[in-house]
């Protein structure tokens, strides 16, 4: 069997969760004879090359830019990116097409596997289809909506791109209709969590069926890179890991370790200049803060430094792979409730807040060794992983051929 995946970026150039799940459901659909061929967008504008073939980990992927009329505010329909795509996949023939996202190649993808006779597989790895910001985390003043109506949608969007409201009106108009048009297609429908299936259900909205696969943990942990408990006059080291943004909670995360008995480790890419401005504030207050920078699968993984892992999340999350990957290290971990993370209360090891009281939250288990002792030993030896993803996906492919 041979699976084509489309989506939006893909390692190198982007290592976030989205493509980490699909260079992981790649080698591990490999492993079981699938032959996998990628056809991915690109953040990095065309220069002078529509396709770029390249090899990343044994997987032929190529590589689509745009040009300059190609961008969300020119529009959602590509028709010179729809024909390469279309090329690629009469070039490679592949028996599915898996759409893990087509939010840089636009709309029409799944049209296009109709008129060639090929079964599509769309996973919502995110909540594009439904919000131009991805994580319904919401500017302007305004609060996300529910179902379909997009009124605060026009004000969010207006204070990112600059438009008239009016226009941001009828672009959104037609991006859903657009959207609704390509999800229509799909012959089956993942998604990683209940609540990212929701959210598609309700707020596309969509009323096919949407099967939860779980992502699971990525890539096996050996048990020597779990973490060592605390020793008893040991100085607690908690942190988080993953992007820092300022959606994902990290000022919030800061200002609630001043003045607690810990050093606080903050690893992976800063994108916000005014995180530093904030850490090297809350440094001179007296917090004692490890700031590392980015970090890929192949360097030491910064769960290996922490006895507690935090993740205050203010995007309406659709999984959390760094729960899986704090916990995969035996360390305990404190997540705010929005989105999928919500999930996370029957989770041993994990405890769910909102952000509002994570600094109670975090004093109470800084000065409990006792519980984090209980929050740790309750996190089982074995966690789901990519390999059943894998499987049900499989099947998927398996009963639309």
């Amino acid at each position: 069997m041979k699976v084509c995946f489309l989506t939006a970026n893909h390692p190198p150039e982007a290592w976030g969760g989205t493509e980490q799940v699909v260079i992981a459901l790649a080698r591990e659909l490999r492993a079981r004879g699938v032959d996998i061929v990628v056809i991915s967008g690109s953040d990095v504008p065309h220069a002078g090359v529509d396709v770029r073939q390249e090899l990343h980990d044994g997987v032929v992927v190529h590589r689509l830019s745009k040009l300059p009329d190609e961008w969300d505010r020119q529009g959602f329909t590509r028709p010179r990116l729809l024909a390469l795509v279309r090329a690629l996949l009469q070039q490679e023939r592949p028996d599915v097409l898996h759409v893990h996202s087509t939010a840089s190649l636009g709309a029409g993808i799944t049209e296009i596997a109709r008129q060639l006779g090929l079964p599509v597989v769309m996973t919502f790895h995110d909540l594009w289809v439904t919000c131009a910001r991805y994580f319904r985390v919401p500017v302007g003043g305004v609060s996300c909506p529910t179902g379909v109506d997009r009124t605060p949608c026009t004000t969010c969007i207006a204070c990112d791109v600059g438009m008239p409201a009016d226009w941001v009106t009828r672009a959104l108009a037609e991006r859903d209709r657009l959207l609704r048009a390509e999800v229509a297609l799909a012959a089956a429908c993942t998604a990683p969590s209940a609540t990212a299936a929701q959210f598609v259900r309700e707020c596309l909205p969509y009323d096919g069926v949407i099967e939860v696969v779980p992502h699971g943990l990525l890539r096996p942990v050996p048990s020597a890179h779990r973490t060592a408990a605390p020793g008893p006059a040991e100085l607690l080291r908690v942190g988080t890991f993953g992007g820092l943004v300022p959606e994902k909670g990290i000022h919030e995360l800061v200002d609630a370790c001043v003045g607690l008995p810990v050093a606080l480790h903050l690893s992976g890419q800063v994108y916000d200049a005014a995180l530093v401005e904030h850490v090297q504030r809350r440094e001179r207050e007296g917090l004692r803060v490890v700031l590392r920078d980015r970090y890929t699968p192949a360097d030491r993984h910064p769960a290996r430094d922490l006895h507690l892992a935090v993740f205050p999340s203010k995007c309406q999350e659709t999984y959390g792979l760094v729960v899986d990957e704090a916990l995969a290290h035996g360390v305990p971990t404190v997540v705010s409730d929005a989105g999928a993370l919500r999930e996370r209360a029957s989770t041993p090891g994990v405890v769910v807040t909102p952000i509002a009281q994570l600094a109670l939250v975090l004093r109470e288990l800084v000065a409990s060794r006792a519980r984090l002792a209980a929050l740790r030993a309750a996190i089982p030896a074995t966690l789901p992983t990519i390999a059943t993803s894998a499987e049900r996906h499989l099947e998927i492919y398996t009963r639309l051929q």
